[in-house]
């Protein structure tokens, strides 16, 4: 049986960089070996991080899970297009996932967002537990994909309107 967490989300703050840097570190270490992505979450640092703290339109909140940093969120309202939201990225620590975690916290963040009225992710298609994820919390396939990085990545593209 699936353990029950406590998930709560907090704004990040660019004092939390680091830290969030190295969970996602760890979540992405696996589909980076996988995949040798130069665009990967795996190889980002502190500045993306920043860059988006600093961004008006976007949020980026820490993930706790009965109060202990266990991941980060972020995501946006499209640029240009009111109501379109992107959820850019949502990662755990490797020892945390599978838990439901995510899920709430795609939840927690979506309710931030109180003009959204669609939301899009994209993920590599071959990623069935990030599918399972995305569904349970409401979000369906378009059928559309993408090839990125030089061909060494497919991505399922994902919808959820409101």
């Amino acid at each position: 049986m699936k353990e029950k967490f406590e998930v709560i989300l907090q704004p990040a703050i660019s004092s939390d960089a680091e830290a969030l840097v190295a969970i996602q570190q760890k979540a992405f270490r696996e589909l980076y070996e996988q995949y040798r992505d130069e665009g990967s979450p795996y190889l980002r640092g502190t500045d993306e991080i920043i860059r988006w703290l600093e961004r008006p339109n976007c949020k980026v909140f820490k993930i706790l899970a009965d109060g202990v940093l266990v991941g980060g969120i972020v995501a946006w309202v499209r640029t240009g297009l009111p109501g379109e939201c992107y959820l850019a990225r949502v990662y755990i620590l490797p020892e945390m996932q599978n838990r439901g975690i995510a899920t709430r916290a795609i939840l927690l963040c979506e309710q931030t967002f109180t003009n959204a009225r669609r939301w899009t992710l994209d993920f590599p298609a071959d990623r069935l537990a990030n599918r399972r994820c995305y569904e349970k919390a409401g979000y369906v396939d378009t059928g559309e994909t993408r090839v990125q990085s030089e061909g060494k990545i497919t991505l399922a593209m994902y919808e959820k309107k409101l």
